[in-house]
């Protein structure tokens, strides 16, 4: 049983990693569109409304991927101040109780409080107010519930994960979101005594 919950805690992190190499190749893109609307803009003195609105519809999918894989790699913002004087195993205690009570009911609340947001856009029809811009706004507003899912579903990986952590003989030795705990320090080497 556990090999299997920790199997399907590895399942979500790997697509999460996915999901994580997704945003920052958005992010190079976004470089890329933001250094070409003004190579454009101030050397050929042409620009286009709809390549400028796509600039902050790739950095709404940069920041909803991209929190995902942050909280995946445990990079995300945390009161360290008593955390770090935490014995290990109560440390995984509380982050499976955080993930299970917290993070994962309220990504799906609000996942689906966007959806009413995200269906009124659909059904109007919504697109941008600009000539020239961007149709289709809903589809960049679907990256809300989107990103709320797939920050539950890291969560529910989380929550698993340092639930069994919780039970093991050594609870740093299991993964910890998706990355190893780290290895202790390698003594340095020595340089070789010169003749």
């Amino acid at each position: 049983m556990k090999t299997a919950i920790h199997e399907l805690a590895r399942s979500l992190d790997r697509g999460v990693g996915l999901i994580g190499r997704l945003s920052a190749w958005l992010t190079l893109a976004l470089v890329l569109l933001v250094a070409g609307n003004v190579l454009f803009r101030y050397v050929f003195h042409v620009s286009s409304v709809g390549l400028q609105e796509l600039e902050w519809h790739l950095l709404a999918l940069i920041a909803m991927l991209g929190s995902v894989y942050t909280l995946q790699q445990d990079e995300h913002v945390r009161v360290d101040v008593l955390w770090q004087r935490y014995p290990p195993r109560l440390r995984r205690a509380f982050g499976a109780l955080i993930a299970a009570l917290i993070i994962v009911p309220m990504a799906l609340w609000l996942g689906w409080l966007s959806v009413d947001y995200v269906t009124k856009s659909y059904g109007m029809g919504e697109g941008s107010p600009d000539p020239g811009g961007l149709s289709h706004r809903y589809l960049v507003k679907a990256v809300i519930p989107v990103g709320f899912s797939l920050i539950a579903i890291q969560g529910v990986a989380m929550a698993l994960r340092d639930g069994l952590a919780v039970f093991a003989p050594d609870p740093d030795a299991v993964l910890v979101s998706g990355k190893s705990s780290p290895a202790p320090a390698a003594p340095p080497e020595q340089p070789a005594a010169s003749h």
